[in-house]
């Protein structure tokens, strides 16, 4: 009983593929994530490299970068996860528990000030966080307007090839 224990601890450490070919290797929101066009292999560039020629560290072939279009998916997927799993953490995390007694007059006010500090830093974040908010809702309505153009586009396109393919039908 205590080995099948065993092998299931062994079972769970183990690394997933995705894990093991990305270890070691942090993706920040500055990198162009792409596949060299030669070999298929998976390159990663910041964003400065955009429009240079590089050679390939897998098959040694020069590849260019392509322009960088913002945050990749990859990059969006581990910065959601790491987010939702330090939100859980601290939504499950027991009581802080002050230790105020036997502190010096001098101590508690340099600690009052430390508070006030780190609710001051704590507030500017909020503030850019809600402006962040702003900004994606800002571009997602621009986003649903687009979408909205474009399937009405592709409405008045598709009536307007099947009564040219009627036409022609009757030619």
């Amino acid at each position: 009983m205590e080995n099948s224990h065993i092998t299931e601890n062994n079972a769970e450490n183990l690394l997933s593929p995705e894990q093991i070919e990305t270890a070691g290797v942090n993706i920040t929101e500055r990198d162009i994530i792409f596949d060299c066009s030669h070999c298929s292999g998976e390159l990663i560039i910041d964003m400065e490299g955009a429009g240079m020629e590089v050679t390939c560290p897998l098959c040694g072939v020069e590849v260019k970068v392509p322009d960088y279009h913002g945050a990749s998916l990859q990059f969006l997927q581990v910065a959601t996860a790491r987010l939702a799993r330090a939100v859980r953490a601290a939504r499950t995390a027991s009581p802080r528990h002050f230790q105020l007694e036997g502190k010096s007059p001098e101590e508690l006010k340099q600690r009052q000030t430390e508070l006030q500090r780190a609710l001051r830093e704590n507030q500017a974040q909020v503030i850019e966080v809600k402006g962040h908010i702003h900004h994606a809702t800002i571009q997602l309505h621009r986003y649903q307007l687009k979408l909205e153009v474009l399937q009405e586009r592709q409405a008045e396109l598709t009536v307007e090839s099947d009564a040219l393919a009627e036409i022609l039908k009757v030619t």
